[in-house]
């Protein structure tokens, strides 16, 4: 059994909530990955146009800008990881984006931790 299945994969999670944040943050590092939390979009977008990453877990609701505006202008542009897989996060099942939307995947609050981990490293890792 891989004590560290997501070793080597740089994970950005987002969301307005500190909680969410903190607890996917630790529990993330603690299979392995580098994780960068943040608590909006916009600074989402700004890290992301000057890092590799290998996924992003975004809130679907926040305010301001939310988890399918970051998806839009993460795709639109030129970072290094525009074609970064980005999964949906949201407190509301109703917020279930379509497959349509882009998104690499969904998941619904309060997030089932083992089947993040084993979505997340299924994933390729960037090269450094």
């Amino acid at each position: 059994m891989d004590l560290e299945p997501l070793a080597g994969l740089t994970v950005l999670v987002v969301d307005d909530h500190y909680d969410t944040v903190e607890m996917l943050v630790e529990y993330l590092r603690a299979f392995g990955a580098i994780v960068i939390g943040l608590r909006t979009a916009t600074a989402a977008m700004g890290y992301a146009m000057s890092a590799r990453i290998d996924a992003v877990l975004v809130d679907l609701r926040m305010p301001g800008e939310d988890g399918r505006w970051l998806l839009r202008k993460l795709r639109s542009s030129n970072a290094p990881s525009a074609q970064a897989p980005v999964f949906a996060v949201s407190g509301e099942s109703r917020d279930e984006p379509s497959q349509a939307d882009g998104f690499a995947g969904y998941f619904l609050k309060p997030v089932n931790l083992d089947t993040l981990v084993a979505a997340l490293s299924a994933l390729p890792r960037c090269p450094q």
